[in-house]
């Protein structure tokens, strides 16, 4: 990145530096330079043209133009016999189509490489970033400045500007450094460095990020510092090492690398030691907390399309840590990567096997439930191996089959663990009805499935259990589309009915497992959206009961009721219900509302799960809730201001509240808030409710330096 005029190159497009000159500028006087290869490298134009002895004298719009970058002046005196040129007047310097440098005086020495500027100006085009210094040297693509200001705001009057004796910037390298600088608010100094290095290019390099500096009462003086680690164009890492003064130090270690399929790997790894009288304090069941996070997605790793198997894909979501206190010590960015549902989090491992007729896939899954002193008694699947032979054709048109195969083992430290086998094999019948307005299918269906049981404690008589059924399925469907005059409708029917045929069942069988076909039931499913005539959502309604005809103690399944309204681009509706016949009230409903425009975002929601309520971990259903929710945000011409708050009515107490502003400019942003929440501390009596409140100070000035301070009781 020089401004140099270097005789041995030039890959500049004469057109496109032209396309920025004034159309004036075409028939002027001019001056070219060739190299071996007939390329021009170095043109002089300009409005008129002395020549004297050794000196050609350029006057009115001057140009220089040498490989990217174009340089324009009031006026040039170039120097064929030193080979130097001075350009002087309103000197502007082009990179590109991107202004980059100004200066009052230029001497550029053409064979050396080298040039002065007096006085100097430097913008990033891109960061909005510049540094204007009273001289700059220039030599083997570096600049050196002396007395320099950098910032990013206003040149006339900057919010902010960073002071310096002096420094140097890499043209090459896009690195600018300075000695002895001093952060002035104005023209007031606030900070001092003895020593500040940054990048002016958005290139990755290795280097210091910014710090997070912050004051807690229970914490006490809070400094992290990372460091970003970037040695090769497909891998780099971030680590941080941070120390709190109350409290203790460790240091987290995030790791992101690209393979060739550009698929991300992202690690991150960390630990904290606590301070034994820390520890006391608070009664903290673990001194130290850690934890390792790896995510991982790809297709087609090993299979290829001539292979019979010719599709494959692994994903990779794991989690382990010692308590929840390893999330609140970093930012939230590893927490919210995390499948954390409640106090449950869950670590997953898949990969799979396809051809066009078989599928094979292993998996497991590891749940570590983050509220108790210990997991040994959490049952985990490790693994589970599945075997799936794809739907296929038999004897006659529309007579179908497919199998399932599974082997799951769930294990664990302490209580009984097993290994269950279970097979499945509906035979399909299919046919269409009414002119293909609706579809029936018949499906016997045979299952099976082995419990084998191990490590069973004393006083718990648990026998081996064996089940055998043959059920009958049988499902009456229908998807219907019209278009009316103003809307267009979509409307989705289903019925299935489970039959049971015969079972032969021995031994034990607990909650955990589900015996497919041992009970009559009956399921209806409906579901409809309603779009505008270009495809947009307006409403979407869903619903869906259970049925059971066995002397179960339940007849009639939770009721789910779920509308989705959306008035128009703004404002948007959700409700979520499920109703318990068996309790004759809702245990489970979900209300939401928002608001989005350009200059305000607002919602409220509200959130209920009874203890009686179907628990399903799959999908996040499971404890007790009860809560109500709102935000919002406005924006103003200058501010931005916001707040929030969780409450829970039946226990009645602020889970969290906040309420902050922000504002920010190009080049300064400055918010400050102030938070109470109440979140879970593992302690050695289990996770025990902790209060805290504290107020956080956010200043940016833009892009060098980002600050939260934390000031707590």
């Amino acid at each position: 990145m020089s401004v140099m005029i270097k005789k041995e190159i030039f890959a500049f497009s004469v057109i496109a530096a032209l396309a920025l000159i004034p159309s004036h500028m075409e028939a002027r006087a001019a001056i070219k330079q060739f190299n071996n290869k007939q390329e021009s490298i170095f043109e002089f134009l300009a409005d008129d043209m002395e020549y004297s002895k050794t000196q050609i004298i350029g006057k009115g719009h001057v140009t220089i133009i040498n490989l990217d970058y174009f340089v324009t002046a009031n006026k040039a005196i170039y120097d064929t016999q030193n080979r130097e040129i001075i350009l002087s007047g309103n000197v502007n310097a082009y990179k590109g189509n991107s202004f980059y440098l100004k200066s009052k005086e230029v001497k550029i020495k053409l064979q050396e490489d080298y040039s002065f500027l007096e006085p100097f100006y430097l913008q990033d085009s891109e960061s909005g970033l510049w540094v204007d210094s009273q001289s700059a040297e220039f030599n083997n693509n570096v600049y050196q400045i002396k007395e320099a200001n950098v910032s990013t705001c206003s040149v006339n009057n900057p919010i902010w500007k960073i002071k310096a004796k002096e420094g140097e910037y890499d043209a090459n390298k896009e690195w600018l450094t300075i000695w002895h600088p001093h952060l002035c608010i104005y023209d007031v100094p606030v900070l001092y460095f003895p020593y500040l290095s940054f990048s002016l290019g958005y290139k990755r390099k290795s280097g210091l990020l910014y710090p997070i500096v912050g004051n807690s009462g229970d914490d006490g003086l809070i400094y992290s510092q990372p460091i970003f680690i970037a040695p090769d164009d497909n891998w780099d890492m971030t680590f941080t090492p941070q120390i709190r003064t109350k409290r203790g130090g460790g240091f987290y270690n995030e790791f992101r690398i690209i393979d060739d399929k550009d698929e991300i790997l992202w690690a991150n790894l960390g630990f904290f030691a606590n301070s034994r009288s820390y520890q006391q304090t608070y009664d903290l069941e673990n001194r130290n907390h850690y934890g390792f996070q790896l995510k991982y997605g790809r297709e087609n790793l090993f299979a290829k399309e001539s292979n019979y198997f010719y599709e494959d894909g692994l994903y990779l979501d794991i989690s382990q840590i010692s308590d929840i206190d390893y999330f609140r010590l970093q930012d939230e960015n590893a927490q919210n990567i995390a499948d954390l549902q409640g106090n449950l989090l869950t670590s997953r491992m898949n990969y799979y096997l396809k051809s066009s007729k078989d599928y094979l896939g292993f998996s497991a899954r590891y749940y570590s439930d983050l509220e108790q002193t210990s997991n040994a008694r959490t049952l985990q699947t490790l693994p589970q191996i599945q075997y799936h032979r794809q739907i296929e054709n038999i004897l006659v048109d529309n007579l179908y089959y497919d199998f399932d195969y599974k082997a799951n083992h769930f294990t664990r430290p302490i209580g009984y663990r097993a290994i269950q086998q279970e097979a499945k094999l509906p035979i399909i019948y299919t046919q269409s009805l009414w002119n293909d307005f609706a579809n029936f299918s018949f499906s016997p269906t045979f299952y099976g499935t082995s419990v084998d049981y191990s490590n069973v404690e004393r006083g718990l008589n648990l026998k081996n259990g064996r089940y055998l059924s043959q059920y009958y399925q049988i499902k009456l469907n229908t998807d219907l589309v019209k278009k009316y005059d103003h809307f267009g409708h979509t409307l989705s029917l289903e019925a299935e009915y489970i039959l049971p045929g015969f079972e032969d069942k021995t031994g034990d069988f607990t909650n955990f497992f589900t015996l497919p076909g041992d009970r009559q039931e009956f399921r209806v499913k409906g579901t409809q959206n309603f779009y505008t005539l270009d495809n947009s959502l307006i409403l979407s309604h869903k619903m869906e009961q259970y049925f059971y005809f066995e002397d179960s103690g339940e007849e009639l399944g939770e009721l789910e009721n779920e509308v989705q309204y959306f008035l128009n681009h703004q404002w948007s509706f959700l409700s979520d219900i499920f109703y318990s016949h068996k309790r004759g009230r809702i245990s489970e409903a979900t209300h939401q509302i928002n608001y989005e425009s350009d200059y305000i975002n607002a919602s409220f929601g509200h959130f209920m799960r009874e203890n009686f309520a179907h628990e399903d971990l799959l999908n996040g259903r499971f404890g007790e809730a009860n809560y109500i929710n709102a935000g919002f945000r406005k924006e103003f011409e200058n501010f931005d201001l916001f707040a929030s708050v969780g409450y829970d009515y039946k226990e009645r107490y602020l889970k969290t509240w906040q309420v902050g502003i922000d504002t920010q400019i190009r080049c300064f942003s400055f918010g400050i808030k102030y938070v109470s929440e109440i979140y879970p501390m593992l302690t050695s009596r289990g996770a025990e409710a902790r209060d805290d409140k504290y107020v956080l100070l956010t200043i940016k000035f833009i892009p060098l330096l980002s600050s939260d301070v934390k000031l707590g009781n």
